[in-house]
């Protein structure tokens, strides 16, 4: 979204200060930890270039790491660039003056026009589904307020939750392996390799797992609950108990294996054990749940999932033109509603149509969809909960520092591998190939190891700019639908034979019928650092009734209908003046005869009636002859009283 600037601020500071800070931090001390490995280079490729062009790239990846980390960092520290046209429209913007941001926005609009208006005539909130599939079906069973949160906010606490659940399935699940292979039914040769092997695969789909949802968090521009299903448990508790059997009914006879290749690989076994790293998972486990938790139940207990409206219904007549009032309500009436004058986000243009129809009679309708500019809403964005979100951006950065300091170790193992592998084309002996699976079997360790304090920190860090970049914004959310019928007539006035200025007006009778629904609209958003900081998806959270406002938005349209004018009269002082002595000459001519020296003033009332004669002859003799004949000149001597 361009930013607009404007001397009145919107009040939006930037939310992630302390977060920036934390990951800077944190990325300083990985680039110093990938600089410290470099500088081993120059050594190491003295006496080994394989081994000196592993810590090259060790150190490389480190470094580039810990930079990339730290200049996220900075950037989250850096100035929060907010024009006025924040944060994003609930629906398209048909404001004129607004087009330019319209059109930055449009692929981050969540509602339409058609979607608000059936959420304030059905009084029901959309943004709230229902979950789909097993797993999300049951976490929003456990919490139910869970389903008044907005979309990455429930879809994270799903994603978490499934976690959780894969890591029970596969202790489970390992354990039915543990069983069955110590209990012998796999069979001698499987014990060799059943535990091992079921043991790598479950912390491969554990480790995929926890990366597939720490992606999925992150991605705070979906606004659509994904399925999440139970199938994949069943799966894996089959196959932890089919893979073990099946291999030791088959394993023995297909596979023979000397005692001296036994005893080396019951010893490799023994070292490389699954339960290391599922402890390590059990862990970051624990560790995400402690930190997310506290912060999500706070939220969930803010949630005031209302959707309550105010309405005003009724039928006026009123001597004024239909297109007056639609002019009044938009250009006066909800323009006094602006905030900080800001113009209004308009949904559904008024566009009145006037159905005119003959001898001055017409129908009429118009409607308007329009929301106020969304004010901060500084009670629901309190910072009572900074402490939670602090202890939550430490604890994602600890994790991020561990997890460099576990990629550094699994270099070293993979640099004793080598130096095993390299042993054992020179050696060829049992002794030889026992220290390379130990360390392939340290660095198996190392690897997942690296990988699950890698995983852990990217859920915890977008957990953290979730919490720490939603905004809670108020505005108006305000229906019209204006209807009705009109007739019109002509009003004179100064038709007296006396009067000296006359006004002829055409007046118009509206049957008016306005239907207005308002609410006090709660809305949510999750900004973000950059360019697009908050030209995100905003959702409505609540929906309340503002009889107040309302209140006066009808006192407002009544009291510009009441003060309207229906005869025309003279406001400048000049011609108001020039009336008056054109009035004074008359009367004077009127006055005196001074050749018959006789008083000619007649009774006024007796002239009033003579001039009403005379129009009234005048009229009969038009509606003789036709509209187009022309009146006599020399109308009858009307009688003398």
């Amino acid at each position: 979204m361009a930013y607009d600037f404007g001397s009145q601020t919107l009040g939006i500071k930037n939310p992630f200060k302390k977060e920036g800070t934390f990951k800077a931090a944190a990325g300083i001390l990985v680039a110093l930890l990938g600089i410290f490995t470099l500088l081993q280079v120059a050594g190491e490729l003295k006496e080994d270039k394989i081994v000196g062009w592993a810590y090259a790239i060790i150190g490389f990846y480190l470094l580039l790491s810990g930079a990339r980390h730290t200049g996220v960092g900075f950037f989250q520290l850096f100035r929060y660039f907010v024009g006025r046209s924040v944060p994003t429209s609930l629906a398209y913007n048909l404001s004129r003056s607004e087009q330019d941001s319209a059109k930055f926005e449009r692929d981050a609009l969540l509602y339409d026009a058609k979607t608000l208006h059936s959420m304030m005539m059905g009084r029901k909130n959309t943004t709230f589904i229902e979950p789909v599939g097993f797993l999300g079906r049951f976490v929003h069973s456990i919490f139910p307020k869970l389903t008044f949160l907005p979309y990455p906010l429930r879809k994270m606490a799903q994603e978490i939750a499934g976690v959780v659940i894969n890591f029970i399935t596969g202790i489970v699940s390992f354990l039915i392996v543990f069983f069955i292979v110590t209990t012998g039914l796999a069979g001698e040769t499987a014990q060799l390799f059943a535990l091992p092997i079921m043991g790598i695969l479950l912390l491969l789909y554990l480790v995929v797992s926890w990366s597939s949802a720490a992606r999925a968090i992150n991605n705070n521009r979906e606004t659509v609950l994904k399925s999440a299903g139970g199938a994949s448990f069943g799966g894996i508790l089959a196959l932890s108990i089919l893979v073990p059997v099946i291999a030791g009914v088959y394993l023995d006879e297909l596979v023979n294996i000397t005692d001296k290749t036994k005893t080396v690989f019951a010893e490799a076994s023994g070292i490389f054990s699954a339960w290391a790293n599922l402890g390590i998972l059990a862990i970051a486990t624990a560790a995400v749940l402690a930190a997310v938790l506290p912060l999500l139940f706070a939220r969930m207990a803010k949630a005031a999932p209302q959707t309550e409206v105010s309405e005003y219904r009724e039928n006026m007549q009123e001597s004024v033109h239909p297109n007056e009032i639609f002019i009044n309500i938009e250009n006066i009436v909800l323009a006094n509603r602006r905030y900080k004058e800001m113009p209004n986000r308009i949904y559904r243009e008024f566009d009145p149509k006037l159905n005119e129809q003959s001898d001055g009679k017409g129908s009429f309708d118009g409607q308007l969809l329009i929301e106020t500019q969304p004010a901060l809403a500084e009670e629901d964005n309190s910072s009572d909960q900074d402490g939670k979100k602090t202890i939550l951006s430490l604890v994602s950065q600890v994790f991020y520092v561990v997890s460099a300091i576990a990629f550094y170790f699994l270099g070293q193992n993979l640099i004793d591998s080598i130096g095993a592998f390299e042993g054992l084309k020179a050696a060829k002996t049992e002794e030889s190939l026992t220290l390379l699976l130990q360390a392939f079997s340290s660095a198996l360790f190392t690897l997942f190891a690296w990988l699950t304090l890698k995983s852990a920190s990217k859920i915890l860090d977008a957990a953290s700019h979730l919490f720490w970049g939603e905004l809670h914004f108020t505005s108006l959310l305000m229906y019209l639908k204006t209807e009705g019928t009109y007739t019109e007539s002509k009003l004179s006035t100064g038709m007296s034979i006396h009067d000296s200025t006359r006004s002829e007006n055409t007046v118009v009778r509206s049957s008016i019928t306005p239907w207005i629904i308002t609410s006090r609209i709660k809305t949510s958003i999750f900004a973000t650092s950059g360019a697009k900081n908050l030209e995100q998806p905003r959702f409505i959270m609540s929906m309340s009734k503002n009889e107040q406002e309302m209140g006066a938005i009808v006192d407002e349209i009544k009291g510009f209908l009441r003060e309207r004018e229906a005869i025309a009269a003279i406001t400048n002082e000049r011609d108001l003046s020039n009336a008056s002595q054109i009035h004074q000459i008359n009367q004077q001519s009127r006055a005196f005869d001074p050749e018959a020296n006789i008083d000619s003033r007649l009774d006024l009332k007796a002239d009033e009636e003579a001039a009403g004669y005379l129009r009234n002859e005048e009229a009969q003799e038009q509606d003789k002859l036709g509209a187009d004949t022309t009146p006599t000149d020399s109308p009858k001597t009307p009688p003398t009283s």
